[in-house]
């Protein structure tokens, strides 16, 4: 939705598979693409649009940050961003790869 309608959404399964729960984590953003794990199991989703932000969605319901979605340094100015990767071989400073897309490659 390019109106800042779009968000993300969490779905929550029981031990043998089944639906408990389904909420919205991030609402208000647009043309939300794919996104990626980080090393802290939140989701980052990212936007693409032409001032998308990349977004650190917390699942977990018992985490303080669970209903506190957070723009992340890896935005930057804004952006068309696809996906997000991390490289989290050094545990102490992993390495976070955003792409991004361009309509002339």
């Amino acid at each position: 939705d390019d109106n800042g309608k779009a968000g993300v959404h969490g779905l929550y399964f029981s031990n043998d598979g089944q639906i408990t729960d389904y909420k919205t984590l991030l609402y208000g953003t647009t043309w939300n693409c794919g996104g990626g794990l980080s090393p802290w199991n939140t989701w980052i989703s990212c936007e693409e649009h032409d001032r998308g932000q990349c977004w650190q969605v917390d699942p977990e319901p018992s985490s303080p940050n669970h209903n506190s979605p957070m723009v992340t340094l890896l935005g930057g100015d804004g952006g068309n961003y696809e996906s997000v990767a991390v490289d989290n071989t050094n545990e102490n400073k992993p390495i976070f790869f955003t792409t991004e897309d361009n309509s002339s490659g």
